[in-house]
């Protein structure tokens, strides 16, 4: 328990939040002012500024922000995550995709399992600031299989009984976002190779939504495509360390 007092202390800290983004390598604080403009810009493109154009545009700002911050290990990733989370959820809702909406759930609650675990890892290492990354074993592989096809199975029923859109693909999205979310709690490099697999199913899942006129559509891809690129980022630094 003292481990998770003190990392949310350390998480939500405005003066350690501030201090974790000044403090990020140049090259990565150069390419979160890219993906920022880009949002920016294509949010003034789309032209639509009701409630929900404005949510896509916050959603984008966080989604940079904690995607950023995972790619260098830093704890506060977990604010901007929760905050992401509660945003984004409001966003899926309006456009009904099922899986979307109970991967946003899991992702949020899942924010505070990770503070325990990050914090509790930083502890047991010489570098206090940066979660270092770990060589998945065979056993977790294997077990992340089965749990990916298990719970695939179950969300594409719960899709369809709800007609959600898109049903097979974005039924997708909660199962790896598990997977996921569990191998990044624990360190794991592994974790990348997911997260490229999510968003490259989103960048399509978004293409759809804007050609259907989805609320906050465009916004959301260019969000997506962003996080696919920083997937691949955080992909050549997790694996540069091992």
């Amino acid at each position: 328990m003292s481990y998770f007092i003190e990392g949310m202390k350390k998480t939500f800290n405005l003066k350690n939040i501030i201090n974790e983004i000044v403090t990020l390598r140049k090259i990565t604080i150069w390419m979160m002012i890219v993906m920022i403009l880009a949002e920016v810009a294509t949010f003034i493109v789309g032209g639509s500024y009701n409630f929900v154009a404005w949510l896509g545009l916050f959603t984008g700002f966080s989604t940079v922000l904690n995607l950023i911050l995972i790619d260098q290990g830093r704890i506060t990733n977990y604010f901007w995550g929760a905050v992401n989370c509660a945003v984004y959820l409001t966003i899926a809702l309006e456009n009904r995709l099922i899986g979307d909406i109970a991967s946003q759930i899991f992702y949020f609650v899942f924010q505070f399992v990770g503070i325990y675990f990050w914090y509790k890892q930083l502890q047991e290492q010489d570098d206090k600031d940066e979660v270092k990354s770990r060589r998945i074993t065979p056993l977790v592989a294997i077990l992340s299989v089965v749990g990916f096809v298990v719970l695939y199975v179950i969300i594409l029923m719960t899709s369809q009984k709800l007609q959600g859109n898109q049903v097979y693909i974005d039924s997708l999205l909660l199962p790896l976002g598990v997977i996921g979310q569990i191998l990044m709690t624990y360190g794991y490099a592994s974790q990348w190779y997911v997260w490229i697999a999510i968003n490259i199913i989103n960048v399509y899942i978004w293409v759809v939504q804007l050609n259907g006129g989805g609320e906050a559509a465009l916004t959301m891809l260019v969000v997506k495509i962003i996080m696919l690129i920083n997937s691949l980022y955080g992909y050549y630094l997790w694996y540069r360390e091992n």
